[in-house]
């Protein structure tokens, strides 16, 4: 029993509910304000672009907009990293705390209904913040019936 109140209370004490802490980031429109809601003005001033993050995402043009395949890469130890979104109402996609020996190496799907550009943000453990970006370009369907 002890060692299961022990897994419980050890994931409480190393997870962050980042909805709740930065509620504005997840509010804002663009990538600025949402970072800057987010990791503070100050430290959002100093980030620089970095070849150490890679950002995987389908090299031809997506039909599927639904579920669009990333993956975030680095061999940085790392804080935590985020994910932005240049062309929805809303530009923070997802935050992952890190910890301090873990594998920086996350596959998610996400949603684009337009052609954009995809930001990976990296918070290293000194708290100095990197960035990559990649384009993704959406192909649009008409579902309309073609005349005849």
């Amino acid at each position: 029993m002890l060692g299961i109140y022990f897994t419980a209370f050890t994931s409480k004490i190393f997870s962050f509910d980042y909805r709740k802490i930065n509620a504005d980031a997840w509010q804002a429109s663009s990538i600025d304000v949402a970072a800057e809601a987010l990791y503070g003005k100050k430290k959002f001033a100093s980030i620089q672009k970095s070849t150490n993050i890679q950002l995987i995402v389908p090299s031809v043009s997506i039909i599927d907009s639904q579920n669009i395949p990333i993956v975030v890469h680095s061999s940085l130890k790392a804080k935590s990293v985020a994910i932005f979104v240049d062309t929805t109402p809303k530009s923070l996609v997802a935050v992952f705390s890190i910890g301090n020996d873990s594998v920086l190496n996350y596959e998610l799907m996400i949603r684009m209904d337009i052609k954009g550009t995809i930001f990976a943000v990296l918070e290293d453990l000194n708290e100095k913040l990197y960035y990559t970006r990649e384009y993704i370009d959406i192909v649009a369907l008409s579902c309309a019936p073609s005349e005849e």
